[in-house]
């Protein structure tokens, strides 16, 4: 493994942008029945974190590919650091409108940013490597949202969280820029992820972000909506159905650490095709016959889609326009994901749940299909 230092980082950054990520679900109280904020504003702010992961995906990737990973990192560090301190005024909706919009957006940055450099971790074990650090981000989330839960309407636990926050970003800013590469220096690192790719194959690109698009239309459409289907039409507890939402959960945390010990000797974009034909299958039994702890199957089986489609972008562009490539197919998916979000409360409305869920299914079938595509040449006869 190389540039340990650097991997240790990314892994403490991963629980911190996990723990941030989590905040605007678990102080909606706080913000509702303290800062006396109505629901339909916590929907804006809602539309805003989107918003903000878009322009900073689009903005970011410019800066990426200037200033270099290790400095553009550095500086997000700081960005989202100042973001959490942001937040400490939250009591002012504007003020919490744009925390959440930077916050959101430069933590979604600082994730794509990591998976741009996990090919210097490691020559053969990067993606495993990668996916590991998911798993941790899972961990923040999880975690955070296990122990800060009961203080949901605590000013002073969400003071304490963001100054906790912003206090161990700013020492990594500081180690991320002054650590050195280890076994080879700056040269080794810009081998490890020259792609060898002299044009941008943007036909390439393109399908890997409507690939990315339809798999969170999937994800994102059973995270929202499965506790209101268990409820209304699969006939179960909203308890039950928390628990189908968070054995789904453990699922995913649990594949990125397991079955990302295998995804660099399959090959990437093979795994990817077996993991979204696998979460069809599954994911049709579950909403055919409404057997929801079934979930846990289907968050294992695409755990590492995510990480790992993002990953194959850059094989697709020179090594200079990297970065810009990643963040523009990444932004390119979140669009087609918020215009599904945006359309499908609409079609439950209108068809309900039954007719309406199984689309999810149809979303991983078109991805899996679209992955076909994308594998080497070479290795579709094995």
């Amino acid at each position: 493994m190389r540039n340990k230092g650097l991997y240790i980082v990314s892994a403490i950054l991963m629980v911190i942008l996990g723990v941030s990520d989590a905040l605007r679900g678990i102080f909606t109280p706080l913000f509702t029945s303290v800062f006396g904020f109505s629901m339909s504003q916590v929907g804006f702010i809602v539309s805003a974190s989107y918003l903000g992961n878009l322009i900073c995906l689009l903005f970011g990737g410019m800066i990426l590919d200037r200033m270099g990973r290790r400095r553009a990192m550095s500086l997000f560090i700081i960005a989202l650091a100042i973001s959490e301190l942001l937040l400490l005024l939250g009591h002012s909706y504007a003020i919490l409108l744009i925390g959440f919009f930077l916050a959101l957006g430069i933590s979604t940055l600082l994730n794509t940013t990591i998976n741009l450099i996990s090919d210097s971790f490691s020559a053969t074990k990067s993606l495993m490597l990668l996916n590991a650090l998911f798993f941790l981000q899972g961990i923040g989330t999880s975690g955070s949202q296990l122990i800060l839960s009961a203080y949901s309407s605590s000013v002073s636990v969400w003071n304490g969280t963001l100054i906790a926050m912003a206090v161990l970003l700013v020492p990594l800013a500081v180690i991320v820029m002054r650590l050195k590469d280890e076994g080879g220096g700056k040269k080794e690192e810009t081998e490890a992820i020259q792609t060898g790719v002299q044009k941008t194959e943007l036909g390439m690109i393109a399908l890997i972000a409507l690939t990315l698009g339809l798999y969170l239309i999937a994800e994102h459409g059973i995270t929202n909506y499965i506790i209101m289907y268990g409820t209304e039409y699969a006939g179960v507890t909203a308890a039950a159905a928390g628990i189908a939402l968070s054995l789904y959960s453990a699922g995913i945390m649990v594949g990125r650490l397991v079955l990302g010990t295998v995804v660099d000797r399959i090959g990437a974009e093979k795994m990817l095709f077996l993991s979204l034909a696998a979460a069809t299958v599954i994911s049709v039994i579950t909403f055919s016959l409404s057997v929801l702890p079934l979930l846990l199957l289907v968050g294992l089986a695409i755990s590492l889609v995510y990480p790992t489609t993002v990953s194959l972008v850059r094989k697709h562009a020179p090594a200079a326009l990297g970065a810009r490539a990643t963040t523009a197919a990444v932004s390119a998916a979140s669009i087609l994901d918020v215009i599904f979000n945006a359309v499908f409360g609409r079609a439950i409305d209108t068809f309900g749940y039954g007719s309406s869920m199984p689309v999810l299914c149809v979303a991983l079938a078109i991805s899996a299909v679209l992955m076909i595509f994308i594998i080497p040449k070479g290795r579709r006869q094995h």
